[in-house]
């Protein structure tokens, strides 16, 4: 107790060497939870926005489609009768779904309209307007014009598209894609609605048409290529999905298969959210990862400071420590002396760092920080559009603590056992 009294005392007694260190201390336990915090919401958001305008938080594909889907594959199909069946089951089960067919297409604009004659490659969303609201937040995000209605033989487009072909509400432009069957359709479209989202590749490259007039122009016979699905109320998602998986295989029927006796019929594959964009959700976890091994080294660089601080403050008390051995002090209570000393200025940096950290992510998470200007241009791999902003990460905090408490601690051990090693005469006489 003497020794820990006497630890707290020293750090009053050296105060700007103590001050030096806590700022340090503080410094990386500040940029830490920052930084972390910025990640996290981020990351945090993108998969909400994915959610939100892409995926729903499940899809459901026809056999096959999945492992082609990065490909936009135009020949797996839901037929009219897996359909019935499909929202037969999603009629049993407390969710909401949207069928589409998905296809890329060629969108092409002339000097009839537009300022400078051209073409784009877009990803083209057949959709029911009435049900796409339902599931995506899209048709709520209208930044001029209108949405679809059931019948409309116009086209909205993603905002951030239409800047980079001029376009504006009334235009005409002409969409060319593959048919059913491999035959090509061009037809024209009026540009009806502009989209504005929180979801970047929307905002790029997405056009949205009624499914029935697209199931007439495209020959599609009633099939979609997906139903995306979002679960109302609560439970668990895998649960939830899992459940959803069964109930869908439950709505298929049985079908004799020669000598194996009954097998059933290929039902249609459902995937999670994340599954979908396995892609995506890797690339984000691989740029906080990279971004979190540059705080790690950070705080390393941190830590060598604060091991130098501490070394000098050791190398200048040496006559210190020798008076205190010739007291009869053994060397694991000097060193004790040392690790609550560094422990005590640890805490009033982590102290100051945590509040201020806490004040700024208070801030990102209310207002954020507009990163418009960059991701505009560029693609980052989050689904954000412009303002970053923060979310509480308590992990992330906590581990932050802990850390630079650790680490303030343990930096100031090693440095006293170099001088506990030498003689008390040696240690007096230099």
């Amino acid at each position: 107790m003497n020794m820990a009294r006497m630890a707290f005392r020293n750090v009053w007694r050296y105060r700007r060497r103590s001050l030096i260190t806590a700022i340090a201390i503080g410094l990386g336990v500040l940029f830490t939870i920052m930084i972390d915090a910025m990640l996290f919401g981020a990351e945090r958001e993108s998969a909400q926005n994915i959610r939100d305008y892409e995926t729903g938080d499940v899809k459901v594909f026809a056999p096959g489609y999945f492992a082609e889907r990065q490909f936009l594959p135009f020949e797996f199909f839901l037929e009219t009768h897996d359909r019935s069946l499909l929202e037969e089951a999603f009629s049993q089960s407390s969710v909401d779904a949207a069928p589409r067919t998905i296809a890329s297409a060629e969108l092409y604009f002339s000097e009839d309209f537009f300022n400078v004659a051209g073409s784009a490659t877009v990803k083209l969303h057949a959709i029911d307007p009435v049900k796409e609201a339902a599931v995506f937040r899209t048709p709520h995000a209208i930044e001029s014009g209108r949405w679809l209605v059931p019948g409309d033989t116009g086209i909205v487009v993603g905002s951030w598209l239409a800047e980079d072909i001029a376009a504006k509400v009334g235009y005409t432009v002409s969409v060319e894609l593959k048919g059913r069957g491999g035959f090509y359709q061009t037809f024209d479209a009026e540009i009806v609605g502009i989209a504005l989202t929180d979801n970047p590749y929307v905002n790029r490259s997405a056009v949205y048409m009624d499914l029935s007039y697209a199931d007439e122009l495209l020959a599609l016979d009633g099939a979609v290529t997906e139903y995306a699905v979002v679960f109302r109320g609560g439970g668990k998602p895998a649960e939830r999905k899992a459940q959803l998986a069964a109930e869908i295989a439950e709505a298929f029927p049985r079908e004799a298969s020669g000598s194996a006796g009954l097998a059933r019929s290929a039902a249609p594959e459902i995937y999670s959210w994340e599954e979908v964009e396995s892609d995506a959700v890797l690339l984000t976890k691989t740029k906080s990862g990279g971004s979190k091994v540059y705080l790690f080294f950070m705080f390393i660089i941190a830590a060598v400071g604060i091991s130098n601080t501490m070394l000098m403050a050791v190398m200048e008390r040496k006559n210190e420590i020798g008076m205190l051995r010739s007291l009869g002090y053994g060397k694991a209570s000097i060193r004790w002396l040392f690790l609550v000393e560094g422990f005590a200025i640890g805490l009033i940096g982590t102290a100051a760092g945590t509040a201020l950290g806490s004040i700024v992510v208070a801030f990102m998470v209310q207002y954020g920080l507009d990163f418009s200007f960059m991701l505009r241009e560029m693609d980052a791999g989050y689904r954000i559009t412009g303002v970053m902003r923060s979310a509480w990460h308590p992990e992330g905090m906590i581990t932050a603590i802990v850390g630079a408490l650790a680490i303030s601690s343990v930096v100031a051990w090693f440095p006293s056992g170099r001088i506990l090693k030498s003689e008390v005469a040696d240690i007096l006489r230099s």
